[in-house]
């Protein structure tokens, strides 16, 4: 087998914390807008948006709701350093899925380098590598790839983690249709070969997302935002939030241009995603291993 890598999202994929983003973003945007201009936007518009465009970063998303909303949220650099401040804060709790550091040793062992590759701003993510979530995987990783000087996520990160590999397949593990959409514009330039991740995230997560983000706004304080309210103020009709479930989902992957498809719950999906790297021979299979369901493989 030739050298081989694997890009990892970090927010949904090795970290379970895509139910905290959504709704993260959705606070720091409505607390950038005016609120004469709130008219038309809530939280739960919001978060509906921050999931559709899963895959972006913050400050993206919130250039493209400006677009439909005719700048009504500003200023957006602001806001998004609030958003990485208050995501943060709230996911501080957030664990790795489970099995998330046995397969990266596990596949490090083998040979195989692990890469991290996220639109957050590199320095974001150089302190998050200091905290227990990133010193429980950073032993096994060759590299966190952010966003910095001439390097963001995409094309960039593809094309350096490709001229370090000289050769050899590259692994795209990503949760979001974007980012899946994304890399088949470069599968054939650097051999990229995505895998979706489809993890549903319920009205339950993100009843749990919205408390974790509250208590942070909270501890951050009114005064850090420029149009702040009382976080009891701050609650949202779950009955509007417009949730993927996996029958929308794996397709939606799929459609995407993924050529692979985990999926499972919380406790299940790493293993899955474990029991198809053994089916690629990326890793050795264990003795008295089988192959079971939760793998989509042609």
């Amino acid at each position: 087998m030739g050298s081989t890598a694997i890009m990892w999202i970090r927010d949904g994929v090795l970290i379970d914390r895509m139910h905290i983003n959504p709704v993260a973003f959705a606070f720091a945007s409505f607390l950038y807008i005016p609120p004469e201009l709130r008219e038309g936007t809530d939280l739960e518009t919001l978060i509906n948006f921050g999931f559709e465009k899963s895959g972006f970063s913050c400050a993206d998303k919130m250039i493209m709701y400006n677009r439909q909303r005719r700048d009504i949220l500003h200023p957006v650099h602001e806001a998004a350093g609030y958003y990485n401040v208050l995501a943060s804060e709230a996911a501080s709790s957030c664990q790795c899925f489970p099995g998330t550091v046995d397969l990266l040793r596990d596949l490090s062992q083998s040979g195989v380098r692990n890469y991290i590759t996220s639109a957050v701003e590199q320095y974001v993510l150089d302190a998050w590598a200091q905290t227990p979530q990133g010193l429980l995987i950073m032993p096994y990783m060759e590299e966190i790839l952010g966003r910095r000087y001439n390097l963001s996520k995409g094309k960039d990160h593809f094309q350096h983690v490709a001229q370090e590999l000289r050769g050899g397949t590259i692994y795209y593990v990503a949760d979001a249709v974007a980012e899946i959409q994304a890399a088949q514009k470069y599968v054939f330039d650097y051999n990229i070969s995505a895998i979706g991740f489809g993890h549903v995230i319920g009205a339950g997560r993100v009843a749990q997302a919205l408390e974790l983000v509250k208590q942070a706004y909270d501890r951050l304080g009114a005064d850090s935002v420029p149009y702040p309210l009382l976080a009891g103020n701050l609650e949202i009709d779950m009955e509007r939030l417009e949730l993927a479930d996996e029958s929308k989902m794996v397709p939606a992957l799929r459609e995407a241009g993924a050529q692979y498809v985990v999926s499972g719950n919380t406790s299940e999906i790493m293993p899955s995603l474990r029991r198809y790297f053994t089916e690629c021979s990326v890793l050795p299979e264990k003795e008295g291993a089988h192959r079971t369901a939760g793998v989509d493989i042609p």
